[in-house]
C-alpha cells in the first residue's frame, strides 16, 4: 500500500516549490501544468527520454509532461511494477488533467461528462494506495472557496466543471495528509509554510501527533522523513 500525500493551495503559494529538495534519482515527476518545472536545476536533474520507435523509455526518465489521464494512470502502474528505485511520484496538478478535460469535451451536451469526468478522479485517486508499499505519491491541486450550509466560508479540493466530485466523492478523504500551503509576509520577505492541522474551515489533515507544530516547512522531503520515522 502506498503512502499518499495530497498538496492543496492557491496559485503560486510553493506547491510546486515544496518538491525541491526531493531527490530526483529516486523521484519521478508528472507534470500536467502547461509551464516549464520550477525548481532549481530542473532542466538538468528531470528528463523524459524516448526510443528511437519514439516511445518513452521509462527506465531512463524521471519526468513527463502530459495532460492525459489515462495515461497518467498507465505510467503510476508502470513506475510501480519496474522502477524499484523509484520511491516517489509527483503529480502536478490533477487540477490541470480535470481541467484539460473537462475543457476537451466542452461542447458535448447532457450530463454524462460530468459522471465521466468523477469515474476518471475516482479511479485515480483509489489506486494509488495499490501501487508499491515503499512508494509515496504527491497529487497538487488547486483550493476553491465555497460556503457551507451553516454560512461558513471554507477552502477545499478545487472540483472544475460539475460538482458530482467534490460532493460524493471527498477527494481528501482517500489521502493520509491533506497539506496546505500558506504564505505569512515577513520583513524578509515572503514566508512559505506547510498548515498540517483543520483550522475549522479547510480540509487539511496529518496523522496525529506526526507534527507537533500546525506549520511546517513547505519541503516535502522533511515531510516524508518525518513521516517515515514516525511509523518506525
Amino acid at each position: 500500500m502506498a503512502l499518499p500525500i495530497m498538496v492543496l493551495g492557491d496559485v503560486g503559494t510553493g506547491k510546486s516549490e515544496s518538491a525541491a529538495n526531493l531527490d530526483p534519482t529516486s523521484t519521478f515527476y508528472i507534470h500536467t501544468d502547461k509551464k516549464p518545472l520550477s525548481l532549481p536545476g530542473a532542466e538538468k536533474n528531470y528528463k523524459t527520454v524516448y526510443k528511437e520507435n519514439g516511445k518513452l523509455d521509462l527506465q531512463n526518465s524521471n519526468y513527463y509532461e502530459g495532460n492525459d489521464i489515462a495515461v497518467v494512470k498507465a505510467l503510476l502502474t508502470q513506475i510501480s511494477d519496474n522502477l524499484p528505485h523509484i520511491k516517489t511520484i509527483v503529480i502536478d496538478t490533477i487540477t490541470s488533467l480535470m481541467v484539460d478535460d473537462f475543457m476537451g469535451r466542452l461542447k458535448e451536451k447532457g450530463f454524462d461528462k460530468y459522471n465521466d469526468m468523477a469515474q476518471d478522479v475516482y479511479t485515480l485517486i483509489t489506486m494509488l494506495r495499490d501501487l508499491r508499499s515503499d512508494l509515496v505519491v504527491i497529487v497538487m491541486s488547486h483550493v476553491e472557496n465555497n460556503y457551507d450550509s451553516d454560512g461558513v466560508l471554507k477552502t477545499s479540493y478545487k472540483v472544475p466543471g460539475g460538482k458530482l466530485i467534490g460532493q460524493n466523492i471527498k477527494p481528501e478523504a482517500y489521502f493520509n495528509m491533506v497539506l496546505y500551503t500558506d504564505v505569512t509576509m515577513q520583513s524578509t520577505g515572503p514566508r512559505y509554510s506547510f498548515l498540517t492541522q483543520n483550522n475549522g474551515k479547510n480540509t487539511c489533515r496529518s496523522p496525529r501527533g506526526l507534527f507537533t507544530e500546525s506549520k511546517i516547512p513547505n519541503d516535502l522531503a522533511y515531510v516524508i522523513s518525518e513521516y517515515q520515522n514516525f511509523m518506525q
